[in-house]
């Protein structure tokens, strides 16, 4: 007889993520208990299809696919089961109980962590793509991420405040200038950049970050990572989910000192992958994949300054995810001194970096050729 329930940990408060632990007693065998990890739906008017087809079909198609080249690799836990009332709930394996565990969201991943985790989101990358060049009708339903005209507004409103005269960032003159003249441009373009058609396609996790990965460790070595919250998954380039989790789940100093070696780490594994899946498609080489981020780097620059300081502050505030839940309260602009109070110093490398490549030029190069075009003129 099942007779208590009892919360042991929570791992996410958007997604409802918890470790409950069932206690049971039995006339034939001794008393017990289960432990099992649960994802509640946090909208209560309706479901999320594309979660559950991405755990009930999607995953399981790309480890079939993933058989012969590289064995059986696990990408999630395993899932036990599906209620669908009141609410939608997955009960999961406790992978904690074979050494998983979630890692602090505020001091962000080490560079092992985030090379096991980009290498294994390139194992699920590759397999998507060839699933998607075998059958694109299958993934009809995942056009529309996370980033879209409604969600837009959430971030626009947030590159509003930064750009304020009281710069609650407080950044220097130079990048603040370019800034503020970027600032409603930034998110149109971002969205550009994120539901753009590109030559090579991926299914992406859409929410790529430290709270839906879990590491597992045996005699200290870091050996696996598996992944959850797949309720934004699309279908894009797959820098929606390499730019994503670098500027919200590495360590600050980490991705100062090692980005590039980390994009070297998921694009080395991705090819090797997509050459023994035998993919016929186009393969990016990796001088594609840095130049695809130089002209994306709008989406960067959200995922920079509106999306990541709110998750590494790890605060109750809700952020637009998809399209059933884009009627969220905007962020104040004390919320959101308070939030680049403690990364400021970090975040502001970063931006300088981003301006000593071009890439807070963008807009202004537009405008500088057009003036050649008028010089050149006869």
């Amino acid at each position: 007889m099942l007779h208590l329930v009892s919360k042991i940990k929570s791992f996410s408060d958007s997604l409802s993520l918890e470790l409950l632990e069932s206690r049971y007693t039995s006339r034939s065998t001794t008393d017990g208990s289960l432990s099992f990890i649960v994802k509640i739906n946090g909208n209560a008017k309706g479901r999320n299809p594309r979660d559950r087809d991405v755990y009930e079909g999607k995953i399981p198609s790309i480890t079939n696919l993933l058989l012969k080249c590289a064995g059986n690799i696990k990408f999630v836990p395993e899932l036990i089961s599906i209620t669908q009332e009141p609410r939608e709930v997955f009960v999961f394996e406790d992978i904690t109980a074979n050494g998983y565990h979630a890692e602090y969201i505020k001091s962000g991943l080490n560079l092992d962590q985030s090379k096991i985790s980009l290498q294994k989101m390139a194992f699920f990358h590759a397999a998507s793509a060839l699933a998607i060049t075998n059958d694109p009708d299958a993934f009809e339903g995942y056009t529309v991420g996370a980033l879209t005209r409604d969600t837009g507004k959430f971030y626009q409103d947030i590159f509003k405040k930064i750009t304020h005269p009281s710069n609650p960032l407080q950044i220097d003159g130079m990048i603040f200038d370019k800034l503020k003249t970027l600032s409603t441009k930034i998110v149109p373009k971002a969205i550009g950049d994120y539901t753009r058609t590109t030559p090579f396609r991926v299914l992406n996790h859409g929410d790529f970050w430290t709270r839906n990965i879990f590491f597992k460790y045996e005699d200290s070595n870091l050996v696996d990572a598996l992944f959850v919250g797949f309720q934004s998954a699309v279908v894009g380039s797959p820098l929606i989910d390499l730019l994503y989790f670098l500027n919200t789940s590495v360590e600050y100093s980490t991705l100062i000192e090692s980005r590039d070696h980390l994009i070297y780490a998921y694009h080395e594994t991705l090819k090797f992958v997509l050459e023994k899946l035998n993919y016929k498609g186009h393969i990016p080489t990796l001088n594609e994949i840095h130049i695809d981020i130089l002209k994306n780097c709008a989406l960067e620059l959200t995922y920079l300054l509106a999306i990541a300081p709110i998750l590494r502050a790890n605060t109750n505030i809700v952020l637009p995810r998809d399209q059933a839940e884009n009627e969220v309260a905007s962020v104040s602009e004390k919320e959101l001194v308070e939030i680049f109070t403690e990364n400021k110093k970090d975040i502001t490398t970063l931006l300088y970096a981003f301006n000593d490549n071009g890439r807070l030029d963008w807009a202004f190069s537009e405008g500088k050729i057009k003036g050649l075009i008028g010089k050149f003129q006869k």
